[in-house]
């Protein structure tokens, strides 16, 4: 019986299996067809020897090391106070756990210039990527990226013809959350955007126009209050308005961390949720849950996004094709926006 070892060569792979060592390398590389007896005979002892491929003697013989670079353009801060990307990356690592695959997180600023970002993924030699929460022109990347590094977004980013995204329909997240309170009664409807910079931002805010639109509501810009996905942005937003007046009865956020942070002020501004303003947010986190009232939420899979991403880059280590994944939302209705 063979002892199990790590230290094994390819040529020593070879002689176990009795194939060449040309063969070994294009099982292992995925460089070329190879028939399926063979690919399950080396498959076989690799599995039996317990051998573990060197990542970087893997690339300099023009296969895939299997590193990939996970890059979040969020502040740390907004990282650990978002449940929601708790739940990304969690989905991601678990994925990509099941390969033995190890990858780099990255913290982009948003100051951060992005050839400093293109740079250091240059240098890594990662053979994937993926991005998370991008608030700039893809452009930059398109044309600075090497062709031989897959970039996957979790999100959609513009009509890029290059890169693949997961993700989900923003704009229609936006409308059901709209028409939502719209057909629970309300009529003088405010939102709090995301940051306008980023894609969802953007598509968030053209759903709400859209619902409004639909409905035969005016859409006015002064029911538009900026923000950027934090809770202190909705929190400063929401006062500033309200100490000039308080004709609304409904907030859509474009997350639960602002609708949280909106509730907050309506709290202090003694505007009951729901008796005088129903507010509606969008992630479906676990605060929305939790919180008191519990609060209605578009809920789109964070887990499932995290974990559809890295099978994705698990799918580019292994030379398969991917292409777009669109995920599925849900309206989840509680407290927030209920009749009394």
């Amino acid at each position: 019986m063979v002892k199990k070892s790590t230290s094994y060569t390819i040529d020593q792979i070879a002689d176990a299996a009795g194939v060449s060592k040309a063969t070994v390398s294009r099982v292992m590389n995925g460089t070329a067809n190879v028939s399926k007896d063979k690919q399950r005979i080396v498959e076989q002892t690799i599995k039996r020897l317990g051998f573990e491929p060197n990542p970087n003697a893997r690339k300099l013989a023009g296969g895939s090391g299997g590193s990939i670079a996970l890059v979040l353009e969020e502040s740390t801060e907004e990282f650990f106070l978002n449940p929601f990307w708790k739940d990304v990356v969690t989905g991601f690592i678990s994925e990509t756990s099941k390969s033995k695959l190890h990858p780099v997180l990255f913290f982009h600023s948003k100051d951060d210039e992005d050839r400093d970002l293109i740079n250091a993924l240059v240098r890594g030699n990662y053979d994937a990527v993926a991005i998370f929460g991008w608030h700039r022109d893809i452009r930059i990347l398109e044309k600075y990226i090497p062709e031989r590094m897959t970039v996957v977004f979790g999100g959609k980013q513009g009509e890029s013809t290059r890169f693949t995204y997961v993700g989900v329909d923003n704009i229609e997240g936006g409308s059901m959350a709209t028409r939502h309170l719209i057909d629970i009664g309300a009529e003088k409807i405010l939102t709090i955007t995301g940051d306008l910079t980023v894609e969802s931002g953007r598509e968030r805010l053209a759903g709400y126009k859209k619902a409004l639109t639909e409905a035969g509501h005016k859409f006015q810009e002064s029911r538009v209050l900026k923000g950027d996905y934090s809770q202190e942005s909705a929190i400063k937003a929401l006062r500033t308005y309200l100490t000039k007046t308080q004709d609304f009865d409904a907030i859509f956020a474009a997350n639960d961390l602002m609708a949280i942070g909106a509730m907050k002020v309506l709290k202090e501004f003694k505007l009951d949720v729901p008796g005088k303003i129903k507010i509606i947010g969008f992630d479906g986190t676990e605060l929305a849950a939790s919180y008191i009232p519990a609060l209605s939420t578009i809920s789109q899979p964070s887990l499932e996004l995290g974990t559809q991403v890295a099978k994705n880059l698990v799918s580019v280590t292994k030379k398969k094709r991917i292409a777009d994944i669109s995920l599925t939302m849900n309206l989840i209705v509680r407290t927030s926006t209920q009749k009394k």
